[in-house]
């Protein structure tokens, strides 16, 4: 009877601790590589939305969001995307991801004008929301690391987007300990992608006014008055 209710115990920890991983890595699947399995847009517009993943004490983003500005970048320069939303944390003062990710976007030769910025962008269900009410955004890219990638898809189809490919970025060249935690965490929030994505859609925790990414002017005035 101990050992049965032993293994039930541990069963019962490990669907508690995996379960929403693997549900989300099962409704992602599928999606395709946006790097290497999809070509340039055509008629349709298609944007590729960068999430926030911290910045450095400089106030620099990452090394982790850098590689993801990196691939959104690239997405915009073959052709595959025509603009780039940057979505990430301004809720205190001297953090501002997006206007960090924008002023290295355009220091590497990105065109300000197909950079739209999103303050709002507090976490994954905001992001893909806002993008969705705020921005217009109806196709898109999502770009993230590889531990994100599946909760960035799920949550913006949720949203209202469609995902038409998505790009994670890898992770192996950093270190087995820097790994190990973003892989804990995202078993942890993988459960609130689950409940955002299919159970209850909350209210984002900013609002605003719509915003047309494809007009600079309307891109432009929606912007910090310090990245005018």
């Amino acid at each position: 009877m101990r050992r049965t209710l032993l293994i039930v115990s541990i069963v019962v920890v490990l669907v508690t601790v995996f379960a929403g991983r693997v549900l989300l890595l099962i409704a992602a699947s599928g999606t395709p590589n946006a790097l290497t399995d999809l070509r340039p847009i055509g008629v349709e517009h298609r944007v590729a939305i960068i999430f926030g993943a911290g910045l450095a004490p400089d106030g620099t983003p990452s090394p982790l969001l850098n590689d993801r500005l990196v691939a959104g970048e690239e997405l915009w320069r073959r052709g595959i995307v025509d603009r780039l939303l940057m979505t990430g944390d301004n809720s205190t003062t001297g953090h501002n991801e997006p206007s960090a990710m924008r002023r290295a976007a355009i220091a590497r030769g990105v065109d300000p004008d197909v950079i739209a910025l999103d303050y709002g962008g507090r976490r994954t269900w905001d992001s893909c929301r806002r993008a969705r009410v705020i921005f217009g955004v109806r196709h898109a890219v999502v770009v993230s690391n590889d531990f994100h990638r599946a909760r960035t898809i799920v949550v913006c189809r949720a949203a209202g987007i469609s995902v038409d490919g998505a790009v994670g970025t890898s992770t192996q060249g950093y270190s087995l300990a820097q790994r190990t935690s973003w892989q804990a965490r995202e078993l942890a929030a993988s459960w609130r992608g689950v409940i955002d994505a299919w159970i209850h859609h909350p209210q984002t925790a900013v609002g605003g006014p719509a915003v047309d990414i494809y007009d600079p002017d309307a891109v432009r005035r929606s912007l910090a008055p310090h990245d005018r």
